[in-house]
């Protein structure tokens, strides 16, 4: 029996730039109790664990003392915050991996010399698996189950209203000139009051839309409706189309365009950027953003597409 055949194909994998809250939702979903982490090659750099998440933890304050164990049994463990720290000052490095090849005697050495609980499992340099200690001792039993774990997982859009008035008597004709002039200057005071109630209107909305977040349900649905578009013979989607006012800058970086556009981004189309960072950057998919519409010449709304095509040159 060889790693190939003890492997977890299953497993999640990020890379290096990946935010560590996410990281530790990961951990606490996947439960293999690691994610290792991967270069654009997709050769094992790290690995992260709970104990890792738990050294960076605040530790109490001194002169609190150790929580007794009979307090501690069955309470649930506090939320991971990361509190700015990066996952590399997290994982540990280097990773150590076995070839897929690697003979179970030698797997447990391995594992046992390094104190390791599990180890990644490579194809040349690629990461294609996570063997688990539970399983290598199980095989050197010659108890070794039959292996079934979980998958895993895999959403929205935006828009805007609308006013009206008029009035007219008779006399002399300088008095309907007096009308016309009346009529004109109330068209152009609606016209402003039109302006303004939409401008405040737009505001308003673009404030609720930057305080938005993704939901995993609407994730989900924007990646099946992604997977749709492959089917249709599509080499990309458009994820998730917004107002380009809801952008720090108006939109302006993503029209020039700037390779610093990701980060003008609010509310919903940042939480779909940050998740393909996370989730999809690793597994070959790009994304591209680009300003769809010009009314009367100015930025309108904005959108964020997902390739899945042979990069371009």
């Amino acid at each position: 029996m060889i790693a190939r055949d003890l492997m977890n194909s299953d497993f999640p994998y990020v890379m290096a730039d990946a935010d560590l809250d996410y990281v530790a939702k990961l951990l606490a979903e996947c439960g293999l109790g690691a994610v290792p982490v991967v270069d654009d090659d997709l050769s094992p750099i790290g690995i992260v664990t709970r104990s890792n998440l738990e050294q960076a933890r605040n530790q109490p304050l001194p002169d609190l003392g150790a929580i007794p164990e009979f307090l501690l049994r069955n309470r649930p463990k506090p939320v991971f915050h990361a509190n700015g720290r990066a996952l590399r000052e997290v994982m540990t490095s280097p990773a150590i991996s076995i070839p897929d090849v690697a003979k179970v005697p030698d797997i447990a050495r391995i594992m046992e010399s390094h104190s390791l609980k599990r180890i990644p499992v490579v194809e040349g340099h690629k990461i294609i698996g996570l063997v688990l200690r539970k399983e290598v001792m199980e095989a050197m039993k010659g108890g070794f189950p039959a292996l079934a774990l979980e998958a895993h997982r895999r959403r929205p859009l935006i828009s805007i209203p609308q006013q009206t008035g008029d009035r007219c008597a008779l006399a002399t004709a300088e008095e309907f000139r007096d009308l016309v002039t009346a009529h004109e200057r109330q068209l152009e005071l609606e016209r402003a009051e039109r302006r303004q109630a939409t401008t405040e209107l737009r505001d308003q909305r673009i404030r609720e839309l930057a305080s938005q977040r993704l939901t995993d349900a609407q994730w989900r649905e924007m990646l099946e409706q992604a997977r749709r578009s492959a089917e249709a013979g599509l080499a990309e989607h458009l994820l998730i189309r917004f107002p380009s006012q809801l952008c720090t800058d108006g939109g302006r970086a993503i029209n020039a365009p700037d390779p610093l556009w990701p980060a003008t981004l609010r509310g919903e189309p940042a939480d779909v950027f940050q998740r393909w960072r996370n989730e999809l950057h690793p597994r070959g998919f790009r994304i591209a953003a680009q300003i769809i519409d010009f009314p009367e010449g100015m930025p309108g709304d904005a959108a964020l597409f997902l390739m899945w095509s042979a990069a371009r040159n």
